[in-house]
């Protein structure tokens, strides 16, 4: 990391946390929960709501809270699946005119959930092994605040002869940029991620730029800056190169809206990821981030100052003791 934020000899560069309460939000669901405050502060969040890691048909739903996040509520489905397929990969965030947009991808040859009649039309015992294509994201606009949604044809943009564009994956957050379009990050696979922008709220999508195709990227997390960048967290996999088998977290810059980014070195060490990035009241930038090693399994954060150039050493929030990959 190239700057980390100073303290005095013996120090922690910020005050330990304050005491939170932890529990169960939405349970029974494996993850990737989207969070999206909306205009009347009504918390919305994404998620996929199996305990799988998507072998299962189904599609991710939108849950609200009206309490700061204690109790949620199922609303809306804002891209429903098809037989034998599921919608578990997704995107989401607020337009200009405050419509809650969605983007959802997911993969085909899925069996049916835990408790139902297998599928006749899959064969796969172990889908974990990657036995499914890839199916284009869908665009989705709920303007009632999640609770129904309409769905627009599915993202096609480049040569459609190059795989690359075959496995698009949306991931994160969408948000405006200054000139009224929104912004949002793809990753193909584990070969490139893309910054894709929509200039009609929404509904189509067209690639603004490369981020990195460099060391297998994806799961990439963006804001936009006080000062007008761009800046990305990027999850990397270095396959056996890395004791866990993954790498970590990169951050990436662009100073031109999303055309051209630069690599700006490790945000965090292997087997810390995937992460999301907010900014807090007062400007400054928090990173948050799993941490996945074997003995070491939780959810750490970082906070940077409002250009995301100083960072503070990692803070445990979430420790998982225990935890395994079983």
């Amino acid at each position: 990391v190239a700057s980390v934020l100073s303290a005095a000899p013996g120090e922690h560069p910020f005050p330990k946390l304050a005491f939170y309460e932890r529990f169960v939000a939405i349970d029974n669901a494996c993850g990737w929960p989207q969070l999206t405050l909306l205009s009347d502060g009504t918390l919305a969040c994404l998620i996929w709501p199996h305990p799988v890691h998507g072998t299962t048909e189904g599609a991710v739903e939108c849950w609200l809270s009206t309490d700061g996040g204690k109790l949620w509520k199922k609303a809306g489905v804002p891209v429903p699946n098809a037989p034998t397929t599921n919608r578990m990969n997704h995107a989401g965030g607020l337009a200009a005119d405050g419509s809650y947009v969605a983007l959802v991808a997911g993969w085909d040859n899925r069996k049916r959930p835990a408790g139902s009649e297998p599928n006749p039309l899959v064969e796969a015992d172990d889908l974990e092994s990657g036995d499914g294509k890839t199916l284009r994201p869908v665009p989705a606009v709920s303007r009632d605040g999640g609770h129904t949604w309409k769905q627009f044809p599915a993202v096609i943009d480049g040569d459609s002869a190059q795989t690359i564009y075959e496995e698009l994956t949306p991931f994160g957050r969408i948000a405006p940029l200054p000139n009224g379009t929104l912004g949002v990050m793809f990753y193909s696979g584990y070969a490139a991620a893309f910054f894709y922008t929509s200039g009609d709220g929404g509904v189509t999508w067209q690639k603004r730029g490369l981020v990195s195709d460099d060391h297998n990227p994806c799961e990439p997390a963006w804001l936009r800056l006080d000062n007008g960048d761009l800046y990305a967290a990027v999850r990397h996999d270095l396959g056996n190169r890395s004791p866990a088998g993954i790498g970590g977290m990169n951050g990436y810059r662009s100073t031109d809206g999303g055309q051209t980014w630069k690599p700006e070195g490790a945000l965090t060490p292997p087997g810390h990821l995937p992460g999301d990035l907010t900014r807090l009241p007062d400007g400054r930038l928090l990173l948050t981030y799993g941490v996945r090693n074997d003995g070491d399994r939780g959810i750490n954060i970082r906070i940077g100052d409002a250009e995301a150039r100083i960072w503070s050493y990692p803070i445990r929030l979430v420790d998982n003791e225990g935890a395994t990959d079983e």
